[in-house]
C-alpha cells in the first residue's frame, strides 16, 4: 500500500485509533512538534548507530541484526515515499537524515561481520545468514492489533530456551545437518507457532515467522498452516502480537521495570516491524529515550552485576538472545532492540505527520 493510502487509511480509522497512533495531543501542538518528536528519535537512533560504529570490532551478532533491521527498514520507508511520490513531501532535512542513517547502518554492519565470523565462528556458521542484507526488509500496511478472541495470561516462566529458537532458524537457513533450506520440521513448527508463551517465547515466535518468510519459505509456511488447521500467516500476526500488546501494557502499566525494559522495546521492535502501530506513542517514545546514555550513545543496565574486568565476556540468557557487554557497561541486546524500536518509530511518526498535512 502507498504511503498516500495509508494516510487516508489512517483518517479513516482516527476515531478508533486515536489512543494509540498520534504522538501530538489531539488539540493541539503545532505539526512542528511532531517533527519534533521526529528529530529527537533519529538524534537517538545515530547515537546508537555510533555505539556500533566505534564497537564494531567487539559487538555481537546480535548488535549486528539489529543494525540490519535498522538498514532495512529505513530502506523499506524510502521506498514507500518515492514509490507513492511523498518523498518531496516530507521535510529535505528528514529525507537526508534518513538516508545517511540507513547508509550508516548498512557500513557498521559490512564493517562487523568479518569480527563476528572470526570471534564466533560456531554462532554464525549456525545462524549467520540472519545478518544477510536484506532479510528485514518487511512491507507491511500501517494496522491496528485486532482483537483476537484468545488472549491468555501473562506467564513469567519462559518456554523456550534460546538455543531451541536458534535450531528452527538453523532449518531455515539449511545449516542445520541436512542442509536444506527451509526445512521446516513440524517439531519446529509447533514449537515457534505455540499460543501461550510470553516474554521472549513469545516474541521470538514473531521473529521466527518474520524470518522465514523474508527467507523465502512461504510455501513451506502455507503447508505448515494447512497441516496444522492453522487459519493464516495473518492470523498468527493478529493472535500473537496482540498479546504481545498486552504484555507491553502491563510493563507500562507496572512503571516499566529495570529487568523488562529490554523484552518492552524488542516487543515494539518486532510488531512494528509487521505494521502494527498500536506500540507507537509519546509517553512510551520518551520512556526508550530516556533509557539511552546519551554520551556514549548505548543502552546500559544498572543491575548489570557481573565482575569488573569481565566486560568482553559474552553472557547467556536463558531465553532472550544473547547479551554481551562492552565498554563502559553498555549492552550490545539491549542497545540493538532500542535502535530497532527506535527506527519503527521513524515510520510511524512520519505516518502521522503525514495525517497532519491532509
Amino acid at each position: 500500500m502507498k504511503l498516500v493510502a495509508i494516510v487516508l487509511a489512517l483518517t479513516a480509522l482516527s476515531d478508533r485509533c486515536s489512543t494509540s497512533v498520534h504522538l501530538v495531543q489531539s488539540a493541539g501542538p503545532a505539526p512542528n512538534s511532531t517533527l519534533d518528536y521526529l528529530a529527537r528519535t533519529l538524534d537517538s537512533l545515530q547515537l546508537a548507530l555510533g555505539f556500533f560504529q566505534r564497537e564494531h570490532r567487539h559487538v555481537n551478532l546480535d548488535a549486528i541484526i539489529g543494525t540490519r533491521v535498522v538498514e532495512a527498514s529505513l530502506n523499506v520507508l524510502l521506498q514507500k515515499l518515492d514509490a507513492a511520490d511523498l518523498t518531496s513531501v516530507v521535510p529535505p532535512s528528514a529525507i537526508s537524515r534518513v538516508q545517511i542513517l540507513r547508509d550508516l547502518a548498512h557500513d557498521v554492519s559490512v564493517a562487523a561481520t568479518p569480527y563476528i565470523k572470526a570471534n564466533e565462528p560456531d554462532y554464525y556458521a549456525k545462524i549467520g545468514p540472519i545478518i544477510e542484507e536484506g532479510l528485514f526488509e518487511l512491507d507491511y500496511d500501517s494496522r491496528s492489533v485486532s482483537k483476537p478472541g484468545e488472549i491468555w495470561p501473562v506467564n513469567p516462566v519462559e518456554a523456550m530456551e534460546e538455543s531451541e529458537s536458534d535450531s528452527c532458524l538453523a532449518e531455515l537457513f539449511g545449516t542445520s545437518t541436512n542442509g536444506m533450506t527451509c526445512a521446516i520440521t513440524k517439531n519446529c513448527w509447533e514449537k515457534m507457532t505455540k499460543f501461550g508463551y510470553s516474554g521472549y517465547s513469545l516474541t521470538h515466535e514473531i521473529f521466527y515467522l518474520e524470518i522465514a518468510e523474508r527467507f523465502g519459505c512461504q510455501l513451506e509456511i502455507q503447508s505448515m498452516i494447512k497441516a496444522h488447521g492453522q487459519s493464516s500467516l495473518r492470523n498468527l500476526h493478529d493472535v500473537f502480537c496482540a498479546n504481545i500488546l498486552f504484555e507491553a501494557n502491563g510493563i507500562a502499566a507496572s512503571g516499566f521495570p529495570v529487568n523488562l525494559q529490554d523484552l518492552f522495546m524488542e516487543q515494539a521492535a518486532l510488531c512494528g516491524m509487521l505494521g502494527y502501530r498500536d506500540f507507537f506513542n509519546n509517553d512510551w517514545l520518551n520512556k526508550i529515550l530516556s533509557w539511552q546514555d546519551r554520551k556514549d550513545g548505548c543502552y546500559k543496565w544498572d543491575g548489570w552485576d557481573k565482575e569488573p574486568g569481565q566486560d568482553a565476556k559474552m553472557y547467556h540468557r536463558r531465553s532472550k538472545r544473547e547479551e554481551k557487554r562492552v565498554t563502559k557497561g553498555c549492552l550490545c541486546h539491549r542497545t540493538t532492540v532500542a535502535a530497532s524500536a527506535l527506527v519503527q518509530y521513524v515510520r510511524y511518526i512520519l505516518e502521522v505527520w503525514l495525517l497532519e498535512q491532509v
